[in-house]
């Protein structure tokens, strides 16, 4: 058995708390850093199905993306589902990391490996003058900037990002015809990346949860959009996390949330 606090040392080498944003909140938010790990589960969000397959699987660690606390709580009862699937983990000894916004913006992290995904090569990040937005203000700056080996149509490489990131369906805004090199991107919600997009001189933009504003503003601009999902666009972190418990710590059991996309097409 290892000790929870050894993990979190590596974890903090791989997405340093540093880097997150502001709003954020990620880190231990449930369980004892003194707590001996011998089982661990990997996932995007810690909803109440990934907590009872952690249960079955006898985690006592689960890894998760997105923080499974944001707000304040005024309680911890069985009435609300944040505070029903806390009590579950403190019930099983199983104690809850997050990672998100440290891990979206660390060398090697959430962005560069969906980047490596879609294929792109010269990967770098927005650099100041171009996260910013259309009235001059800062934005975070998540995301990454990089290019095609060779062009592609829209329509092409709408077909490619499909296939890499096991989107069902995606919607886009843009000329399908268009040759495009230069990729922006930002992993999960976006939106808000927009002019960070648009200011590197990206072709195309792919990201997710855009909504119409963001295609009326992109339309404005003449930048090809794509929305790929939120989950499809991260749950490439299990695929990283179990490689990296495999490298760092070999003697530890590892088992990834094998949850699906919460929406489905027709």
């Amino acid at each position: 058995m290892i000790r929870l606090s050894k993990i979190m040392e590596e974890l903090e080498l791989v997405a340093p708390s540093s880097l997150k944003c502001p709003w954020d909140n990620v880190g231990l938010l449930v369980g004892d850093e003194n707590q001996k790990i011998s089982r661990v589960f990997v996932c995007l969000d810690i909803t109440s199905a990934n907590v009872r397959d952690a249960i079955d699987f006898g985690a006592d660690l689960i890894i998760s993306h997105h923080p499974l606390i944001m707000e304040p709580l005024k309680s911890i009862t069985e009435n609300g589902i944040t505070q029903g699937i806390i009590r579950s983990l403190i019930q099983n000894n199983i104690s809850a990391f997050c990672m998100h916004t440290s891990f979206d913006m660390a060398d090697g992290g959430m962005n560069d490996l969906l980047a490596q995904k879609l294929g792109l090569e010269n990967i770098r990040k927005f650099t100041p003058d171009e996260a910013i937005g259309e009235d001059g203000e800062k934005l975070d700056g998540i995301g990454r900037v990089g290019t095609l080996e060779r062009p592609l149509s829209l329509a092409e490489f709408i077909s490619s990002a499909k296939s890499a990131l096991g989107c069902a369906a995606l919607k886009y805004c843009g000329n399908p015809s268009e040759q495009i090199q230069t990729v922006a991107l930002c992993s999960g919600s976006g939106g808000s990346e927009l002019y960070a997009a648009y200011n590197s001189g990206a072709d195309v933009y792919v990201t997710a949860d855009l909504k119409h504003d963001h295609g009326r503003i992109a339309r404005e601009l003449g930048l090809n959009i794509i929305d790929a999902g939120h989950f499809e666009t991260e749950n490439i972190i299990c695929e990283f996390l179990a490689d990296f418990f495999y490298h760092r710590f070999p003697d530890l059991e590892v088992r990834c949330s094998s949850a699906a996309p919460y929406f489905s097409t027709l």
